[in-house]
C-alpha cells in the first residue's frame, strides 16, 4: 500500500491518534513536557478560536465553539484552574464592566492624560496605536 505523509506539527485528540492508526495509518507523536504541554495549548486554543471565526454556519460555529471550550478547559487544567474559578471571575466582570448585548464597537477613544485609558493603550502601542485627532 502507497503512503503519503503530510507534516503536521500540532496537538492531536488522544483518540485522534488511535482511530487514524486502527485505518492503517502511521502516525509519529512524541509526549510533550509541561512547558512544550502549555505552548501546545496555547496555540491549538488559537487554532480553535480561528476556526470559531470562519464557521459559516450555526452547527459548524457550535462544533468550533465545543472544541473551543474543549481547549479551554485543557489550558485550566494545565495550570491548576477550576471551571468554577474562571465562571467566578467570568461572572464578576460582567456584573463590574457589563456584557456584550450592547454591541458598542469603539473607533476611537480619547483618554485624559495620565488616565487609567491612557496608560492602558500605552501599555500596549501595537493593539492601540496613537493617532492625530481629526480636525473639526
Amino acid at each position: 500500500m502507497k503512503m503519503r505523509t503530510f507534516l503536521q506539527n500540532k496537538m492531536w485528540r488522544d483518540l485522534a491518534v488511535e482511530q487514524l492508526e486502527a485505518q492503517g495509518s502511521v502516525v509519529h507523536w512524541k509526549r510533550l513536557d509541561d512547558a512544550k504541554y502549555d505552548e501546545q495549548l496555547r496555540l491549538k486554543l488559537v487554532e480553535e478560536a480561528k476556526e470559531v471565526i470562519a464557521a459559516k454556519s450555526r452547527q459548524e460555529l457550535s462544533v468550533e465553539l465545543a472544541d473551543l471550550l474543549e481547549m479551554i478547559e485543557a489550558v485550566c487544567a494545565a495550570h491548576g484552574i477550576s471551571m468554577e474559578e474562571i465562571e467566578n471571575l467570568r461572572v464578576k466582570k460582567r456584573a463590574e464592566r457589563g456584557g456584550f448585548e450592547g454591541r458598542k464597537y469603539v473607533t476611537i477613544a480619547e483618554h485624559p492624560e495620565g488616565s487609567f485609558g491612557e496608560r492602558y493603550c500605552l501599555n500596549d502601542p501595537d493593539k492601540y496605536p496613537e493617532i492625530e485627532k481629526p480636525r473639526p
